[in-house]
């Protein structure tokens, strides 16, 4: 692969696409400022909804979406096409993400510009919710952000990251939460800095499985689309930017099912809570595996560690939670 090519396709597209004719927009992920060029309104109309909107002003990072209408990318996909990849250099990062809707991925460290390629016009729903995590991840490489498969909620500036495989009852926890008022940072990967203990949201989507419908009805209710069918389908929800933010890490959770009609905490050890991280391990396949590691490394010392089962009652979560946090 030609870092030539890389480098001076993604300077073309900025210059030739996003410049005359793109819509741009502005959100934050962590302490960053993200200016969002989308090639057309409809791109901007369905991933827009994603990200935590903010002001304009000098962007640390700007990511360009576009789709083959506006250039055609397939060159810089890595081979074989049918297996996703990751390829990291020294100022650069690329990443393919197959299907029947693939995804390209492309990072200059340098200007700090990317471009994510739709492939086939569209993306997946569930990238959809996450539009840029694969650079967000690159982007933070060499900082102490770190992203993390987690969900986070708070009060006063207190966060809570909620940490495991899943179906265990992340998402739950954290809209019930949300529901009752709380800070919400995300439900599926929010965004972490080792040094300084702040939890940030990456975007302010949530997915619901369709069996949480009847207990978090309202959010049923208000969900931007369902994907999936039966057992399997997801409310796909976009979050109200007023009640999404972060906060400081106050301590990791680990939920676990122990068919407990009420939430019930207790005690865990900081190599219970490496293991319920072995899910965010996935995202060093794109790279930096080291540095990943020695920031979960740092992350599990930061704060308290303790297992949760949320129990049967999502309404009982938020007064639980509530009085954990205040046990702190």
């Amino acid at each position: 692969m030609a870092v030539e090519s890389i480098l001076q396709s993604i300077d073309r597209i900025f210059g030739q696409v996003f410049v005359p004719q793109g819509v741009e927009s502005f959100a934050r992920s962590g302490s960053y400022l993200l200016r969002l060029c989308f090639a057309h309104q409809s791109l901007a109309e369905r991933l827009l909804l994603a990200f935590v909107r903010d002001g304009s002003g000098p962007p640390d990072l700007q990511i360009g979406f576009l789709t083959p209408a506006e250039a055609d990318l397939s060159q810089l996909v890595p081979f074989p096409p049918t297996h996703p990849s990751a390829v990291v250099g020294e100022d650069w990062f690329v990443a393919w993400q197959p299907g029947d809707l693939p995804v390209l991925y492309l990072l200059d460290r340098k200007s700090m510009r990317a471009l994510i390629w739709l492939a086939a016009g569209a993306a997946p729903y569930w990238i959809e919710s996450r539009p840029t995590l694969p650079i967000m991840y690159a982007f933070a490489a060499d900082t102490p952000w770190v992203a993390l498969h987690a969900a986070a909620i708070g009060q006063n500036g207190r966060t809570l990251l909620l940490v495991g495989e899943g179906q265990v009852g992340k998402s739950t926890a954290a809209l019930s939460c949300a529901r009752a008022g709380w800070d919400y940072a995300g439900d599926d990967y929010v965004f972490v800095n080792t040094a300084t203990s702040k939890v940030e949201p990456l975007y302010r989507s949530a997915r619901l499985r369709a069996d949480m419908g009847p207990a978090l009805a309202d959010f049923a209710n208000s969900a931007w689309q369902i994907t999936g069918s039966g057992s399997e389908a997801r409310y796909e929800l976009r979050l109200s930017p007023e009640g999404v933010s972060g906060g400081s890490l106050a301590a990791i959770l680990l939920p676990r099912r122990r068919g407990g009609m009420l939430p019930e905490f207790s005690p865990a050890r900081r190599l219970d809570a490496v293991a319920a991280l072995n899910t965010s391990m996935t995202l060093m396949q794109l790279g930096w595996p080291e540095a990943t590691i020695k920031k979960l490394a740092t992350l599990v010392g930061l704060a308290t560690v303790a297992f949760v089962d949320t129990g049967q009652n999502p309404a009982a979560i938020p007064g639980a939670f509530a009085e954990f946090l205040a046990r702190l």
